[in-house]
């Protein structure tokens, strides 16, 4: 064995990663990477979503996110999906998000949720949510589509495509990703803004900001976070004031790995009590 002596020792501690694919409704081919334990499922299951979104997971060290390495270590299972609109498979498959962010690229998560289900790997009544930017957005429009979610955790989201387009410094982003327009009444800027379905979320929501944040400006996720507690959803919102577009910077990372880490442990845990279930 031709193998550092330290590779089981990461290996248990960390899981193992590999290349995953399913079929979305449409019939395209989704690839992702599964980041797991090395003990037997079903696993709680923590979907990542990527930003972008034309940016793509690759085969890296913890999937360029240092929490993704973190929750499998304490028991969860992490799919980092490649939906339509990543990069790394063509223009087309890259332009298949154009005009319509929220709309097919929804179904390539859920889908992705269900074969891992269906798989055994993971558990469906401990399915949680967290990403930024894009992952973000999603992470906050995937609760008003779907109440099968634990927790959530959207980091840096756009949740009013509104606000977002009059107070976010590429105006163009939304234009061009929901082939809208904020002057007409009714359109996507109104169907894909998450802050309009909060009627519908059953999902407790850790809300997360950075208070200098220009691209998805803090409004977004006090929306967000507003929009619940009226309607009487667990949400909390967090703004590091030091932070910009993400969480990037010591020690804001630190707490920000150990805020998502309890949220999930509070709604999901590995280890279920008859008082968590």
């Amino acid at each position: 064995d031709s193998r550092h002596a330290g590779t089981d020792q990461l290996l248990a501690r960390h899981g193992v990663a590999e290349a995953v694919s399913w079929e979305a409704p449409d019939g395209t081919t989704i690839q992702g990477f599964l980041c797991r334990p090395t003990t037997p499922g079903p696993h709680p299951l923590v979907v990542n979503i990527h930003g972008g979104p034309v940016w793509a997971f690759r085969g890296t060290w913890q999937l360029f996110y240092p929490w993704v390495p973190l929750l499998v270590s304490q028991g969860y299972a992490v799919l980092n999906p490649n939906p339509r609109g990543s990069a790394g498979r063509g223009q087309e498959f890259a332009a298949q998000v154009v005009g319509d962010m929220g709309g097919a690229d929804t179904d390539d998560f859920l889908s992705g949720i269900d074969a891992l289900v269906e798989l055994g790997i993971a558990d469906p009544d401990r399915i949680g949510l967290t990403g930024a930017s894009y992952g973000g957005f999603m992470s906050s429009w995937l609760v008003t589509r779907d109440q099968r979610f634990a927790a959530a955790v959207p980091t840096a989201p756009v949740t009013d495509w509104y606000s977002q387009h009059f107070t976010s410094n590429i105006p163009f982003f939304d234009r061009l990703f929901l082939a809208g327009d904020p002057a007409e009444p009714g359109d996507r800027f109104h169907e894909r803004s998450p802050v309009m379905h909060a009627a519908g979320v059953t999902t407790p929501c850790l809300n997360v900001t950075g208070a200098l944040d220009r691209c998805t400006p803090p409004g977004q996720a006090r929306e967000f976070h507003t929009a619940l507690i009226e309607h009487g959803v667990e949400s909390v919102l967090v703004t590091y004031p030091e932070e910009g577009h993400g969480v990037r910077a010591f020690p804001a990372l630190i707490d920000y790995c150990a805020r998502m880490l309890e949220w999930f442990e509070r709604h999901m845990p590995v280890h279920p009590t008859e008082e968590t279930r």
